[in-house]
């Protein structure tokens, strides 16, 4: 299975174009937290011009954006976890399309086409353009671990921050045992925000995002 490139490889940077555009529009409608964008549910026309992001910078040195209610849930959640001397920080967040394509690219070069699809969703059908998604990164033990490789391997880590997600308004986008629904591999990393009541709702049920609409 391939991915979809779409635009041409561009610098990851804040400067360009579309990330003014982006982050100078007004608000003009109600951000809908329960967005669903998958490998056939593209990203609702006009998204953009609606989503708020806010900018900062990981412990990498990494700038990053996402949107802004995202970030102050993640923030508390971040401060919970440091309770339990756990540090996460975002790793990924909002990316335009042609960042996308970036990172389908970098994955498909260092890994194959198959890894890449696992992982990554193609341009305006992938989680990353709706900035409520969040790929975590860590500081445990004394070591920054930021990888899929290296965060597959942080079993008992992940188990305890994804029992405390939807306090925060999270959910586990992509979980192990859902993996055919989804059509992505297991990423332990991955949280998406929903707000606190569908969050908790779908965690009590053993949901995904794309049942709990149907239910919903």
């Amino acid at each position: 299975m391939t991915l979809t490139a779409c635009g041409e490889k561009t610098e990851e940077n804040f400067s360009n174009t579309e990330s003014v555009i982006q982050e100078s529009s007004p608000v003009q409608q109600e951000m809908d937290y329960l967005v669903l964008v998958n490998r056939t549910q593209k990203l609702p026309d006009g998204y953009e011009n609606i989503i708020e992001l806010t900018e900062d910078t990981n412990f990498f040195g990494d700038r990053f954006r996402i949107e802004k209610q995202t970030y102050e849930h993640f923030k508390a959640l971040r401060e919970k976890m440091l309770m339990q001397e756990i540090q996460i920080e975002v790793n990924r967040a909002y990316l335009t399309a042609d960042e996308q394509t970036a990172l389908i690219e970098q994955y498909t070069k260092e890994h194959d086409d198959d890894y890449a699809y696992g992982y990554l969703g193609d341009p305006y059908y992938s989680e990353y353009q709706t900035g409520l998604g969040i790929d975590l990164a860590l500081y445990f033990a004394g070591e920054k671990i930021r990888t899929n490789e290296e965060l597959m391997t942080m079993t008992g880590v992940f188990q305890e921050i994804h029992e405390i997600l939807a306090d925060y308004g999270f959910i586990l986008r992509y979980p192990e045992e859902k993996v055919k629904e989804t059509d992505f591999l297991y990423q332990p990393w991955h949280i998406r925000y929903v707000g606190e009541e569908a969050a908790k709702e779908i965690y009590q049920q053993n949901l995904i995002l794309e049942e709990y609409k149907i239910v919903g």
